[in-house]
Order: structure tokens, then sequence, then C-alpha cells
């Protein structure tokens, strides 16, 4: 392993593959070693692997009313390259997810819970900002620098207790990404759903209603005073996508949005 990896960074550094560009969704600068042309590659590799182990939905008019709803938020989206891919998946857990390349899958019994087009849209619109951020190319290239960065670090120390170290702070750092993903997803979202002519305020009921779907049937007891830690999670609390999600509509949140408790 140490081998496959060390050749890798090689690979990686003499072949100059590593490109600089703007990121209109971001509005940054940004570094990647994989072309648009091989995550289109790599999402149909893994959209096969998914229909493989996943049921998709037999109800053609809930697939259809899905990508109608896809395509126009698309039509919008920073990233029109791509040939996007919606479906529905036959599970009844409130989930939605998508692939690089432009695979997004949204379970029916997410679908259930909304109460209408514009809350379909706004799950839709965040998978889809995610896409067009790249966020999970990043999360894939940044996965294997934490590997060549504790792959170094045991090199140079020799010391395991090192090694663990170096693993456990990267461990953190891209918790961290992977939250700040999805709140700026978040954000993406609303202004998609602005400018495909959906309601925004979609995103904010939705994202209401999961809060109390979560309070409701998965109540987890914590002794009063005492909240989750942020960093031992991978998505940030629905309050805090709610706070996000009411300063892009509004410009603020409200007083009690910004509280620090517990869900």
């Amino acid at each position: 392993m140490i081998q496959q990896l060390a050749c890798l960074l090689v690979a990686v550094t003499l072949s100059g593959c590593v490109t600089s560009q703007y990121s209109v969704p971001t509005q940054r600068q940004e570094y990647t070693f994989t072309t648009t042309e091989r995550e289109v590659e790599l999402g149909r590799r893994l959209a096969k692997q998914v229909e493989l182990e996943v049921d998709l939905a037999a109800d053609e008019p809930l697939q259809e009313r899905v990508r109608s709803i896809g395509r126009r938020v698309v039509e919008v989206c920073d990233r029109k390259e791509l040939v996007y891919h919606f479906a529905v998946v036959a599970e009844p857990e409130v989930n939605a997810f998508s692939l690089p390349g432009g695979y997004v899958y949204v379970n029916e019994g997410l679908i259930k819970r909304t109460q209408s087009d514009d809350e379909l849209a706004a799950v839709i619109a965040h998978e889809i900002a995610h896409i067009a951020a790249r966020h999970s190319v990043k999360r894939y290239e940044s996965g294997l620098g934490a590997q060549l960065v504790q792959l170094v670090s045991l090199m140079a120390s020799r010391e395991a207790q090192a090694a663990r170290g170096v693993s456990v702070a990267m461990h953190i750092a891209q918790l961290s990404y992977a939250r700040q993903d999805e709140l700026e997803a978040d954000q993406l979202a609303v202004r998609y759903l602005t400018a495909a002519g959906l309601n925004p305020q979609g995103a904010l009921r939705f994202l209401e209603r999961l809060q109390d779907i979560r309070f409701t049937e998965r109540p987890q007891y914590l002794p009063r005073g005492v909240t989750r830690p942020q960093y031992g999670i991978t998505h940030p609390f629905i309050s805090d996508r709610i706070r996000t999600v009411k300063e892009e509509l509004f410009g603020v949140a409200d007083y009690v949005d910004y509280l620090n408790s517990p869900e």
C-alpha cells in the first residue's frame, strides 16, 4: 500500500496534471487533478454500482416528477456541461444523495415527507449544488491527500503514535470540510431555486420539518446543558442549516437561530 501511494504521489507530481481554475459556484480559485471527463467516468461507474445494490421506484410518474424538477434546476445551475441523471430509490429512509458527474438519487421516503414541488425542488437543488461545486470530487482528492500526508509523516517519524496523531487531525479537518460543503450546498440551492422561478422558502420549510422528524422519530436524550460535539459529525446540525438558509433568503436569521442549542 505504501509503495502504491508513493507511486501515485510521484505520478501526480511528475505528470503536471494539477490545474487551477476559478469555481463559479464557490467563487474561489481551486486546484484539482480530476478532469471533468474523469469525474463523469467515476460517476458513471459509481451509479452502475449503486443501481446494482438498490431498487429504483417502479412509479414512473414519480420518476418523471423528479426528472422534470431536476431539469428545471439544472437550467440555472453553474455546471451545465454535465449530463444530469435523476432517479427515485425505493427506500423508506428520508435521504437523498448525489454522485460525481451529475447523478442524483432521492428516496421515496423523503419524497413522501415533502408537501410541495418547491420542497422537493429544494432537496434536488441541494444535491445539484454538491455536483456543481464538485464537493465529492474535492473530498476524494482531500482523502487521497490525507493518506499521502500520513504516509510522509510515518516515513519521516517512523513512530506509530505520530502517524495516529496526523490521522486524527486530518479526520477532524475532513469532517469540517464535509460540514462546510453541506452549508455551501444549502446556499447554492436557494440561489438556484430563485433563478429557476421556484419558491426558495421550500428549502426552509423542508429543513424545519426535517428537524421535527429528527426530534420525534430519533430522540436522543442528553444531560441538561450538554450538546453533541460539532467535530464528531459529518453533517451540520439542522439548526445550523436552517440559519444558513435564512441568512441566504433574508440576509439575517432570527436571534434564536444563533443560540448554541442542541437539536
